[in-house]
């Protein structure tokens, strides 16, 4: 308690400074997350007050036990310590369960029928990131959630009390069990595991002990530096070794995580790195095979190809904005038990529990990959672009999509507001949204030929020419 007080004072100061001074930047508080760069606008400060914060709205929800975890990056122990001692000053009883991926947090508040986690991570982001994650009654912790955690931080609203802290050692093995309950595998199948230096090291390297078949395991040493690749699975640049590795040394498929965990990037025999939703095509087939007629969730960043494949296999495909958190809160309205998203993350509420988790998803495709050696390779979807991020002032991105979509309502152009705007044309359509969790603005397109993909990249060109400088070069890149 003694370290922990004198933290607090190296970085708080004196009672009457602190109140001086301390204020909470709003740009951190995101529509499903908090999260910065640490030392610029996210300090351990913050990481105290979020923890009262959130301490004190569990109290006010009848709710005391929560779990905490956190992830390789340097900042992400102070910020733990940090934000514990602030459950801890709300009176929460907290179980900690020290460096860990995400999906093990979320997998504790189900298991040890805990109230809430928190999860300390910079998720897909650069190693400069950090932040938190929230997760409440089994229920994401997100957009209103977050807006009403930024106005007690602000108010000084909090109740006091004097916590415990556990510390949980069993419930890994627990969670490696229940990975691999009701499982068949191939045992002539080789897989190369990228991990990137993050924290889902240890599960992978747990699970594959127990699998059948030749494994891999590249980059597994834990370092917050990052220093092989950057966390984002789902950037082909940033999983061009393990692309490379996989054809040459013959291996059936190669999966990649970011740093927590979350994510899955899938690299098919072929050496290419699909896409999520030609991930989610994959898995959509098998599953409606056994669940005809059911609902699947993606986000409105995914192609007409796979909600047209969905379809034609007998199911429904839900279009959701983009957001774990999102996503989770539609899959509870509509009972659907499989979702996905663009960004990696992948969602199953049968034989599962409806969380995201990058080392489950790879279990459920290499039980695909068991039984149909081609199930991911020659999965061409004509002309679409990756997601193209381009970076963007925090305070301008949003302005620039509303400003857009002012003039797209002035020219009266039909379009998808559920996110962003998403313009369908003969030619295709293309995608326009404020980034939840970067200082950037998100575009995608798909067409139906090269020409198609010329116009519209012209069309989009025009729209965003006098809000970005080079958009011609950028969009070209693609």
């Amino acid at each position: 308690m003694q370290i922990i007080n004198n933290l607090r004072n190296l970085f708080f100061g004196g009672e009457e400074e602190k109140e001086e001074r301390y204020a909470l930047q709003q740009e951190i508080m995101r529509e499903y997350d908090v999260r910065g760069i640490f030392g610029k606008n996210l300090f351990a400060r913050d990481a105290y007050e979020i923890g009262r914060a959130f301490g004190t709205i569990l109290e006010r929800r009848g709710f005391r036990k929560a779990c905490v975890g956190f992830d390789c990056r340097n900042s992400s122990q102070l910020l733990r310590d940090n934000l514990v001692q602030g459950l801890l000053d709300s009176g929460r009883e907290v179980t900690s369960l020290g460096l860990c991926h995400t999906p093990l947090v979320y997998y504790s508040v189900y298991k040890l029928h805990l109230n809430a986690g928190v999860m300390i991570t910079g998720s897909h982001n650069s190693p400069e990131y950090n932040g938190f994650k929230f997760m409440v009654d089994c229920a994401p912790f997100y957009a209103e959630d977050i807006r009403t955690l930024g106005k007690i931080i602000d108010a000084r609203d909090y109740v006091d009390g004097s916590g415990r802290e556990i510390v949980q050692n069993r419930v890994f093995s627990h969670y490696v069990a229940d990975l691999l309950r009701d499982f068949a595998f191939s045992d002539e199948l080789k897989i190369a595991w990228d991990v990137g230096n993050g924290a889902t090291s240890r599960a992978v390297k747990t699970v594959i002990t127990a699998l059948p078949g030749k494994h891999h395991v590249l980059f597994e040493d834990i370092n917050g530096d990052f220093p092989n690749r950057l966390p984002d699975p789902t950037v082909a640049k940033n999983v061009e070794y393990l692309a490379k590795f996989v054809p040459l040394n013959g291996f059936d498929i190669g999966f990649a995580f970011d740093s927590d965990g979350d994510r899955l990037g899938v690299v098919n025999s072929e050496g290419k790195l699909l896409f999520s939703d030609q991930v989610l095509e994959v898995l959509a087939v098998n599953f409606l095979r056994k669940n005809p007629g059911a609902q699947i969730i993606a986000d409105v960043k995914s192609c007409n190809r796979l909600f047209d494949v969905i379809k034609k296999c007998g199911g429904v495909g839900l279009m959701e904005r983009v957001g774990h958190s999102f996503i989770k809160a539609r899959m509870k309205e509509t009972g659907a038990l499989l979702a996905g998203e663009i960004s990696g993350h992948f969602f199953f509420r049968d034989r599962w529990f409806g969380f995201d988790d990058g080392v489950y998803a790879a279990l459920r495709c290499l039980e695909i990959l068991s039984h149909d050696r081609n199930a991911f390779s020659h999965l061409e979807y004509g002309f679409v672009t990756p997601e193209i991020r381009i970076v963007c002032d925090e305070d301008k991105k949003n302005k620039i999509i509303e400003s857009i979509r002012t003039k797209l309502k002035r020219e009266e152009v039909d379009f998808n507001s559920i996110d962003g705007v998403r313009v369908s044309t003969d030619d295709g359509w293309w995608l326009l949204r404020a980034s939840n969790t970067q200082n950037a603005i998100s575009v995608r397109m798909e067409a139906y030929s090269a020409e198609s993909m010329a116009a519209l990249k012209k069309r989009l060109s025009f729209y965003l020419s006098q809000h970005i400088k080079n958009i011609d070069s950028i969009l070209g890149e693609q």
